[in-house]
């Protein structure tokens, strides 16, 4: 019998994810689902249990070091060159289906604590405040109806993943994925002061998180200051830029609550969607904000959207990066990666 593991943050939107478990775990007991319930403690406690739940094969430390990531990389290097139907072959072993109750930072945990890509099947119960995955996949708000299509009406996507590498301040490289966005400049910003804002708890509460994202882009748009970058995409020719205002790799349309930066992205083809932007008179900055959820901020000549496998970043001054919103520290070279094989089901 399928076992249903149910990873549920409870402090999701100001407390709205505890709510709307108490409603799903009525209906799964009416239905006599057999499911587990784990509500860890903290988003490290959540890649640890992902972890082990998904097949422990070595200690975990918190964050890959490239070393100790290349070993479970190969393994999944080798299920995502099988292609999309690979899951239809699988050796004989029991899968992991995690059901992330929670937004977009729980899933992030979850996916960093994946081990076995191809055992593993992840859903999604939105209940953050920016809810960007839920959003880009058209997963419904309901809670209720996207628990119902879960269990009755099952469809199997393979989905892509980003992997981010950087060197912290110590010198050790860094590994970590990413299932929406990694970028540095401007959006990075803008998720570092909403991280520390006290705006944003109380606008939850009312349903207008996403005001607080709004506001601190406009603010962004006057505080912010430019950096030189170097930028090379796959094995083209670097792009030497004397004023970068953001660049981000998107698996997806869009990022930082509703923000369509790459509304050409397809989360299933392998690519990277990167928008880049050079700096430009704060007037067109705030225009192109402006025009953006509208999709038109590709009209302005220094505003450009490329697609790649692979990009590096350096920077002439530290700069801060995010990796699905979530800000660690402040970097000089960033590479980031398209990978496939991740297993959603909706």
């Amino acid at each position: 019998m399928k076992t249903y593991h149910f990873i549920v943050n409870p402090t999701a939107s100001s407390g709205k994810g505890a709510a709307v478990w108490q409603r799903m775990e009525a209906l799964l007991k009416k239905e006599n689902i057999t499911y587990e319930v784990h509500v860890p403690e903290s988003g490290e406690a959540v890649t640890a249990l992902v972890h082990k739940l998904t097949g422990q094969k070595r200690p975990y430390t918190g964050e890959d070091t490239v070393d100790a990531y290349m070993e479970a990389a190969a393994a999944l290097e080798e299920y995502a060159g099988e292609g999309n139907h690979a899951h239809m072959c699988r050796k004989d072993r029991d899968e992991v289906h995690l059901v992330v109750v929670g937004g977009d930072g729980t899933l992030n945990k979850v996916l960093q604590g994946i081990e076995d890509f191809e055992h593993t099947v992840i859903s999604c119960i939105s209940t953050g405040s920016g809810n960007d995955f839920a959003r880009n996949m058209h997963i419904s708000g309901d809670a209720e109806q996207s628990l119902w299509q879960l269990l009755h009406a099952p469809e199997e996507t393979i989905i892509d993943y980003g992997i981010a590498t950087y060197r912290q301040a110590d010198g050790s490289e860094i590994v970590r994925r990413f299932l929406i966005s990694s970028g540095v400049g401007y959006d990075a910003d803008i998720c570092e002061e909403v991280g520390r804002s006290r705006l944003k708890p109380i606008l939850n509460r009312i349903r207008l998180g996403r005001l607080v994202y709004v506001a601190i882009g406009i603010k962004q748009i006057f505080t912010r200051t430019v950096t030189r970058v170097i930028i090379t995409m796959d094995e083209k020719k670097p792009m030497k830029l004397n004023g970068l205002f953001f660049v981000v790799g998107m698996i997806h349309q869009m990022e930082g609550g509703g923000v369509p930066f790459c509304p050409h992205a397809d989360a299933a083809d392998g690519m990277l969607d990167i928008c880049l932007v050079r700096d430009m008179p704060k007037w067109k900055l705030l225009l192109a904000v402006m025009l953006v959820y509208r999709k038109k901020h590709l009209l302005f000549r220094r505003i450009t959207e490329h697609r790649c496998r692979k990009i590096s970043i350096r920077t002439e001054r530290p700069q801060w990066f995010h990796i699905d919103g979530d800000t660690s520290c402040q970097v000089r070279e960033l590479v980031l990666e398209c990978k496939s094989g991740l297993r959603f089901v909706g």
